[in-house]
């Protein structure tokens, strides 16, 4: 059976999968325009997760670059649109990340609200910081939703969810995981700003061309958690 099958069984239902995932959190979330709704973050491997990152976030990329053929843009405004996007991670196959990192040291987590998948995250551990040694987490994947970027498609749903996330498995590895405060990650060019900003450290040293090594320091990091 090779994945093809292996994904049309499991979307009907044909062939299923043990569940090993658990809320951890849970909370409302206001979308754009103010409605309240609720969100829970699963942590533990789901592939069905994943393979509806696949799906549905595949299916909104391909609708939001039909809209922008559409529009008949010149050359120049089309490259300068397509520069824009926030899409260096479309190409993520989120099912076979899944299959392939069922092991002890990963771990999953999966954003779920309005009945999607809003934000994933696959973490390694224990990573040795480079700060001074100690035992952190190193995020191989992190990613939001499409429609919860900016986009020239429609308007954002969903502000936060990154942030959320992230803050949610700083707390779970440092007390579930037994791991000290830190993290560290290596960027895509457009999220280098956005790791700037929360306060990351670049270890030019530990580049891997053109992804930027970044590291949270211990006090940043339980500022992220409010942590005195």
């Amino acid at each position: 059976m090779d994945i093809n099958e292996i994904i049309k069984k499991l979307e009907s239902g044909e062939l299923s999968v043990t569940d090993k995932s658990t809320v951890i959190k849970s909370g409302e979330l206001v979308k754009q325009g103010g409605t309240a709704v609720d969100f829970e973050i699963n942590h533990g491997w789901n592939p069905i997760s994943a393979m509806n990152c696949d799906k549905k976030w595949g299916a909104f990329n391909m609708e939001m670059l039909e809209h922008i053929r559409n529009q008949n843009h010149t050359e120049e405004d089309l490259t300068i649109v397509l520069n824009e996007l926030h899409m260096e991670d479309g190409h993520w196959d989120w099912f076979m990340k899944s299959l392939f990192t069922k092991k002890d040291e990963y771990e999953w987590f999966f954003f779920h609200a309005d009945e999607k998948v809003q934000g994933a995250c696959l973490i390694y551990h224990p990573k040795q910081s480079e700060i001074d040694a100690e035992e952190i987490f190193y995020i191989e994947y992190v990613a939001v939703a499409p429609w919860n970027r900016n986009n020239p498609y429609k308007e954002k749903e969903f502000s936060g969810v990154g942030s959320h996330l992230i803050n949610c498995v700083l707390d779970h590895a440092v007390n579930a995981l037994g791991l000290v405060y830190g993290f560290s990650l290596l960027s895509l060019p457009k999220a280098s700003p956005y790791y700037e900003k929360i306060g990351m450290v670049n270890f030019k040293n530990k580049d891997q061309d053109p992804l930027a090594y970044y590291e949270m320091p211990r006090e940043k990091a339980k500022e992220m958690l409010g942590v005195a």
